[in-house]
């Protein structure tokens, strides 16, 4: 059950279409067992992924509107759906027995004949065929999404093979720190396979969260897809150079960075999120890193009196839409509207005006997203330099989401990097 407890509370953390958040009077805490915790991430990231599907078969299963279920019973609904229709470890009676009890010891008593019910009738009769159903339901994407992802690809087939893809398992892909052979990280069980990005991608299948925590600690590798792996390779990076990583969350980019400078440069790791700084801290000290500063703050104009006036280099890897990364964050195909792009278009506007002058003249400013929209990529810098004509733009790129399960190692995230030089004098 502390899977499936677990795995109820993270769904109730945060609000997702048709359903309230935070329905639940008490935290549930996490599952100590690994093979707990492992499930509960997989039937949370599973649901999440066929949210749309799933409470399209809870109406279809219980011939009732959703709207007049209790919102703490779809999502037991929704949890035991799940393990039916895409699990098979579990065999079907008890996934239903579990959904019984979960649903009483969550203080929903009289609800759970309607939960035995449903779930029985779902193992019991077919769901609706896929040619009946909107594939935008049947994928669990919002329509506006799809469209939205028709118009930039051009064809509705293509969107819909895009969001196809984000509902796979994306593979772990590991870097190896700089001189590490994949043999200092072999383990029994653990397969690697070498990205076709090159030395030192790999990726990795068999590992255990345990692996990834020795490997890191050890400095030997981290795990971080190839797209953003390269971001750092576009900073044009020299040893003893000065930087500074803008938002810099809990440093992977951070410590790629560090290495480049080399132990005469200095970065500065800003971030506003205190737990965020307190992990990167953590992970400089656990790797004796010493040419790296953290700075919690959110606006340079906070930290002045800790920062350098000017950088060499400047790397701004800004808050987005995370449209590239749908795969691995589940979540995020429900935060794709008009409202919530031109939100995240407006703080990366900010970002980008507060930062603009802690470049150097003749320094890089490198800008960087998880996205794959124009609006948050090429439209805004253009709108934006319009404005500091003292910037140009030297080389951009977009890259696309590419690969599946089965081909692991051509498997790469979609994102957008800028590489942009300061002037010496602002141009008129």
């Amino acid at each position: 059950m502390a899977a499936r407890d677990y795995a109820l509370f993270q769904l109730d953390l945060h609000k997702l279409p048709g359903w309230p958040a935070q329905e639940l009077r008490r935290p549930v805490p996490q599952p100590k067992d690994p093979r707990d915790l492992a499930l509960a991430d997989r039937l949370h990231i599973g649901v999440v992924k066929n949210l749309l599907w799933l409470q399209h078969l809870a109406s279809y299963h219980s011939n009732r509107d959703l709207g007049s279920i209790d919102g703490l019973v779809q999502k037991i609904l929704a949890i035991g759906l799940y393990q039916l229709r895409f699990l098979d470890r579990i065999p079907a009676r008890a996934a239903i027995d579990e959904a019984v009890e979960q649903t009483r010891r969550f203080g929903r008593k009289s609800a759970a004949g309607l939960v035995n019910a449903v779930l029985r009738n779902a193992t019991r009769e077919p769901d609706p065929a896929d040619q009946e159903v909107d594939p935008a339901i049947r994928l669990s994407h919002p329509e506006e999404l799809v469209k939205k992802l028709a118009k930039l690809l051009d064809d509705r087939d293509e969107a819909i093979a895009f969001c196809r893809r984000d509902n796979a398992e994306p593979p772990t892909i590991l870097q190896l720190a700089e001189g590490v052979d994949v043999s200092s990280v072999s383990a029994p069980g653990v397969a690697f396979s070498l990205h076709e990005s090159g030395h030192p991608a790999y990726v990795v299948a068999g590992a255990k969260h345990s692996h990834f925590a020795l490997w890191s600690s050890k400095n030997l590798a981290h795990v971080q897809d190839p797209t953003a792996a390269a971001v750092a390779s576009f900073m044009r990076i020299e040893r003893g150079m000065s930087v500074l990583d803008r938002c810099a969350g809990v440093g992977t980019k951070t410590l790629q960075i560090s290495r480049l400078v080399g132990p005469g440069g200095k970065v500065f790791a800003m971030d506003p999120n205190p737990d965020r700084c307190a992990l990167l801290r953590s992970a400089l000290i656990s790797r004796n890193v010493n040419n790296v500063g953290v700075v919690e703050a959110e606006w340079v104009k906070e930290a002045s009196h800790v920062l350098p006036a000017r950088f060499d280099r400047v790397l701004i890897d800004a808050p987005c839409s995370n449209s590239g990364v749908l795969p691995r964050r589940a979540e995020a195909r429900f935060r794709q509207d008009k409202a919530t792009l031109k939100s995240l278009i407006e703080l990366q506007r900010k970002v980008l005006f507060d930062t603009f002058d802690s470049v150097a003249a003749g320094g890089l400013l490198i800008y960087s997203t998880c996205s794959i929209w124009p609006e948050e990529n090429e439209i805004l810098l253009e709108r934006v330099f319009t404005e500091r004509r003292d910037f140009s733009v030297l080389s951009s790129v977009t890259t696309f989401p590419a690969g599946d399960a089965s081909t692991p190692t051509a498997y790469h995230d979609g994102g957008f990097v800028a590489v942009m030089q300061r002037f010496a004098a602002r141009r008129s």
